[in-house]
């Protein structure tokens, strides 16, 4: 059996995404947004605005961005190219977020994988 050697990326995520969610800003392509104001002390109505929306309205909390943030940790380098990221150790600099990474964050938050772009 092999043995994995595994090491945190964001310790405390959830401070992680209080200090920097608020300054991940989409582009114009991006579907997925909040419907009105980003809170992350509460429940926040995001929206798909695509006409091809499955999911057309969702609440997002906390716990919907962590695991967001996991599957965006899992996923980047590996089944994930997006942002030119070729490690989820790039993630922890905030300036290393373009839209492209912002618009996959967010649908992983909303739909639990990316389904488009």
């Amino acid at each position: 059996m092999a043995t994995q050697i595994t090491a945190a990326i964001f310790p405390n995520a959830e401070q992680w995404l209080t200090e920097n969610m608020k300054d991940m800003g989409p582009d114009s392509i991006t579907t997925v947004l909040p419907a009105l104001h980003l809170s992350l002390k509460g429940k926040t109505l995001w929206k798909d605005y695509s006409e091809e929306a499955t999911i057309p309205k969702k609440y997002l909390t906390m716990t919907d961005y962590v695991k967001g943030l996991q599957l965006l940790s899992d996923q980047i380098g590996r089944t994930l190219f997006v942002g030119c990221l070729k490690s989820p150790i790039e993630l922890i600099d905030p300036g290393n977020w373009d839209a492209e990474v912002v618009d996959a964050f967010y649908q992983l938050c909303y739909y639990g994988e990316v389904i488009y772009g």
